[in-house]
């Protein structure tokens, strides 16, 4: 809410304006109705000043009303693309551990169609603006009429008012539902585009997921937006009678009070010309309650606050080998508990990373090597202890100079197609070299600082996040079981071959690893193990036949 406000704000000058050009156009429809009024009351031949006048009124409320409608609309195009910008900003700048807590498919939906109902709502605030005021304005002119019919449409329109407005409390309760259950239904797409390939393969398990998560989500939706419509339905049909019934009702009114007859006609004529207005009000009620709710629904993501610019660092300074380079001490971190169950729970590590040192982490699955690699890297920020990085404690004020002294290749990584050097811009040399050394030339080639293809096997897409990475020109790499989809020769290249070229190139290398044969590269093998690291012994043989081999 505080981020659409704040949007609103930007553009009140421009707001100010068409909201006094809606004024005018409503002035004018109501100028029209009176002159109206005026023949009727005179059926005589109008008069050429007559004329010019009704013409006048007419070339205003053409002219103030495409011009308030038309500047309103753009700038609700422009709010949407400003929102969509500030959302997309906002996840961007948000932390690792709140947008895992979020979901992939609360992020989707906030994204897509929150963005869209508030899009749409502001869309439709011109529409409300105009007929608001073209409505304030008949009653206005209806109270010059007559005073007591005038009262009596305020007591009948503000009773009907406070049942559509209890009508539209209940609509809205439902839309909140709604808006929870769209949750559920992207997480069901999100599970048949990423589970594709595991539903393909079994009919029962697509059916089942296809019966029993994603259709009870769309059934329950469909239920809601029902229930949710029929209120709709209901206060539009009400305001259409309760309009046509006051009609009806001033004829009765207007001989009770003895109001003279041309009044009475001039007095239905307005409550008719006021009917679209009204029923255009109504309509438009669903979208503003839609975008109301689409804007809690955002604040309840609890997204970092909008702010411009990006962090960005200097290009991270090469460090020499054999300094101290990274320290944790007493470093823990713990999940947040769900329901009863306690979260797990990292550490005490205490850890001390020389530069130029190859370290291999190992460990089975659950024992915290992922976690681990998010501490290291910055994504996680510990729930106790201490990091140092050369020698300067690490906290929240220089965590993004902390995680630019990284480069990663996680296991569930992305693959973008631009590459991006310590200055923004990379050096081409160094990636088409990197990319021959890869086997990759042939399948890949650099054009405008951007790969030709990504569409390639889970190894090659490995190899070529592992060109982005190098090219980045950090100082430590960190990567994730980087070798378990590379076949057995390239595996062994890259152990053999790449890593020890890799630190000798002036990287710190860090990876999680389960090839045990190839521990003997490693200068540290290290354990994790329900959450504590501790260091392995490797076997001399298996560090002889290691180093022999990359001697030769």
């Amino acid at each position: 809410m505080n981020v659409f406000l704040s949007l609103i704000r930007r553009f009140r000058v421009l707001l100010l304006l068409t909201s006094l050009a809606s004024v005018c156009s409503a002035l004018a429809g109501i100028g029209l109705i009176s002159a109206i009024n005026q023949r009727i009351a005179a059926p005589a031949a109008p008069g050429a000043h007559w004329a010019l006048v009704f013409g006048a009124l007419l070339l205003v409320l053409f002219v103030c009303g495409f011009a308030s409608q038309a500047l309103l609309t753009a700038l609700g195009h422009r709010v949407v693309y400003e929102m969509r910008l500030v959302m997309l900003k906002r996840v961007l700048d948000t932390g690792i551990e709140r947008l895992e807590q979020i979901g992939a498919a609360a992020l989707y939906a906030a994204l897509t169609k929150d963005v869209a109902a508030i899009g749409m709502a502001f869309n439709r605030l011109p529409f409300v603006l105009y007929n608001g005021v073209l409505v304030l304005g008949g009653f206005a002119y209806l109270a010059w009429l007559s005073w007591q019919l005038f009262l009596l449409t305020i007591v009948a329109v503000g009773g009907g008012a406070l049942f559509a407005q209890v009508m539209m409390l209940r609509m809205r309760a439902l839309m909140k539902q709604v808006r929870e259950t769209d949750d559920a239904i992207f997480a069901g797409y999100e599970g048949a585009i990423e589970g594709r390939c595991e539903l393909a393969l079994n009919a029962t398990r697509k059916q089942l997921f296809f019966e029993q998560d994603f259709t009870p989500a769309a059934e329950r939706a469909r239920q809601l937006e029902v229930r949710a419509d029929r209120y709709w339905i209901f206060s539009l049909n009400w305001g259409a009678v309760l309009i046509l019934g006051l009609a009806g009702l001033m004829f009765i009114a207007g001989d009770y009070f003895a109001v003279p007859a041309q009044a009475v006609v001039a007095f239905v004529l307005v409550l008719m010309f006021l009917r679209m207005p009204l029923n255009d009000l109504v309509e438009g009620l669903p979208m503003l309650l839609s975008g109301s709710v689409a804007l809690e629904k955002i604040d309840s993501l609890a997204l970092e606050a909008h702010r411009a610019g990006f962090d960005v660092q200097p290009a991270a300074a090469p460090v020499a080998p054999g300094l101290p380079l990274l320290v944790l001490e007493n470093v823990q971190y713990q999940y947040p508990h769900a329901s009863d169950e306690y979260g797990f729970r990292l550490g005490p590590v205490n850890l001390q990373l020389t530069s130029g040192e190859i370290v291999f982490i190992v460990g089975g699955n659950g024992s915290g090597k992922s976690t681990l690699a998010r501490i290291l890297t910055g994504l996680y920020q510990p729930s106790a202890g201490r990091v140092e990085l050369l020698g300067t404690p690490v906290g929240g004020a220089n965590s993004a100079w902390y995680r630019s002294h990284f480069s990663t290749v996680f296991s569930n990584f992305h693959l973008f197609q631009g590459l991006v050097g310590p200055l923004g811009t990379f050096d081409p040399a160094l990636a088409q070299a990197f990319l021959q050394r890869l086997r990759l030339e042939r399948k890949v080639t650099l054009h405008a600082g951007r790969l030709s293809t990504v569409r390639l096997s889970q190894g090659q897409r490995k190899r070529l996040a592992l060109l982005m990475a190098h090219v980045e020109q950090r100082p430590i790499l960190l990567l994730d079981e980087w070798a378990a989809d590379q076949d057995p020769p390239f595996r062994d290249f890259f152990y053999r071959e790449l890593l020890p070229e890799l630190r000798r190139g002036g990287k710190t290398i860090i990876a999680i690893s389960h090839d045990d044969r190839y521990f003997g590269v490693a200068d540290r093998v290290l354990r994790c193990d329900g959450g504590v690291l501790q260091p392995l012994a490797v076997a001399r043989g298996v560090r002889d036949s290691a180093a022999d081999l990359s001697a030769a």
